[in-house]
Order: structure tokens, then C-alpha cells, then sequence
């Protein structure tokens, strides 16, 4: 790179950092960076940030919890129905029905 190149690139990269530094200043970020709108809005917007920030926790641990808890009472459904209580009702029941509740025997 040519040193005439270099000294116009650092020039403009020089500038262009001396604008944001003054644009700094002049504007206003947020409440909490400038005193202008006093206490109250800036506890107002810190609390808005917090919140916003809390929702997507919010909603991804909502959805865990849902699948968490269908998950386990389908589990226990599960458990309860192959318990040897539940099996000998149901095998009473067909019976009572008229159900077979063997497969036949070829012979």
C-alpha cells in the first residue's frame, strides 16, 4: 500500500471517529445514559429492559414445565396400567365378555 493511500485511509478512519464521538454526545442513547428525563422514567425503562430480557427464559422454561409434566403423567399412566392389578381387571372383564384372552393353539 502506497504511504499517500495510507495517510488518506487513516484520515478518513480518523474523522469518521471524531463524528461519532461528537454524535455522542449530542444524542440522547437511552434515559438511564442522561439525566434530562429524570429518576423515575430511568427506573421505568430499566425495569422494561429487565423484563424483556426475562421473557424469552420465561416462556422456554413455561414449555419445558408442559413438557415435563406431560411427559411424567403419561409415564404414570403408563405404570398404573401395567400393574398386576390393572391386567388381572382387564382379563376379567374380557372374560366376562366372552373375549378370549389367549390366542388359540394349533395342534
Amino acid at each position: 500500500m502506497k504511504p499517500r493511500q495510507l495517510a488518506a485511509r487513516f484520515a478518513l478512519f480518523s474523522l469518521a471517529v471524531l463524528f461519532c464521538a461528537a454524535a455522542a454526545s449530542i444524542a440522547e442513547a437511552c434515559p438511564t445514559c442522561k439525566t434530562g428525563f429524570g429518576e423515575r422514567y430511568a427506573s421505568a425503562y430499566g425495569w422494561s429492559i429487565i423484563f424483556m430480557m426475562a421473557m424469552p427464559f420465561t416462556l422456554i422454561g413455561a414449555f419445558a414445565a408442559y413438557v415435563f409434566w406431560s411427559i411424567r403423567s403419561k409415564a404414570a399412566a403408563a405404570s398404573a396400567a401395567g400393574t398386576d392389578e390393572a391386567v388381572a381387571d382387564l382379563v376379567r372383564r374380557k372374560t366376562a365378555s366372552g373375549v378370549p384372552t389367549q390366542p388359540p393353539v394349533d395342534a
